[in-house]
């Protein structure tokens, strides 16, 4: 599934700031808060958030082998499957995350492993899009990966055409590494790093 799945990220959001996130989380059971978002840990509660979230033609469009496809339920069950049994068998992967005030179900943000590597991938329902709630969570995350979980670099890829997920990357400071075959489409190759974030 071709990710960084950036479909949902905010054209036009604004600049890294700190308050943005809290660098230095405390909650248990690798939760994180941000301004605007409450995340936790994928688990199986979440398969109708998976359900709804990927039935949505208008976030499927960049994502996936075939841009635009819509899987099935049984296709679903499994990519949350592997969603969950990623932090049991690796000890990072993906939030669910929620409107803080609202609690309502925004979308997911993580990391899943390419190549043994993190790689950053974030899916937002469409109402939540152009509210830079893309770059919010996937800052807070990249931050708990590099500060709790140990990471130095990670991963991200989208389609050429998927000019938000380039906009957020480019609001990340991900580097261009190149255009890639990325598991049989073409896809944009970044890198992210510590060094790269701006606080």
């Amino acid at each position: 599934m071709l990710n960084a799945m950036f479909n949902t990220a905010a054209a036009g959001v604004p600049s890294f700031i700190p308050e943005m996130f809290d660098r230095t989380p405390v909650l248990p059971d690798h939760q994180i808060r941000t301004a605007r978002l409450s995340l936790r840990q994928v688990n199986e509660s979440d398969l109708i958030n998976f359900v709804e979230l990927f039935s949505d033609s208008a976030v499927m469009r960049f994502i996936g082998i075939e841009a635009g496809y819509i899987p099935s339920y049984k296709e679903i069950e499994q990519m949350h499957s592997g969603a969950v049994q990623g932090w049991k068998t690796r000890g990072y992967g993906r939030w669910s995350m929620f409107d803080a005030e609202t609690e309502e179900f925004v979308g997911f943000c993580g990391f899943r492993s390419e190549q043994e590597k993190p790689e950053l991938i974030c899916a937002l329902h469409e109402k939540f899009w152009g509210l830079g709630l893309a770059a919010e969570a996937s800052g807070a995350c990249l931050s708990y990966g590099y500060e709790s979980l140990g990471f130095t670099e990670v991963k991200a890829f989208t389609r050429p055409n998927n000019l938000r997920a380039r906009k957020v990357l480019d609001k990340l400071n991900a580097e261009f590494l190149n255009y890639v075959k990325f598991h049989g489409v073409e896809g944009a190759a970044y890198q992210l790093s510590l060094e790269s974030m701006e606080f």
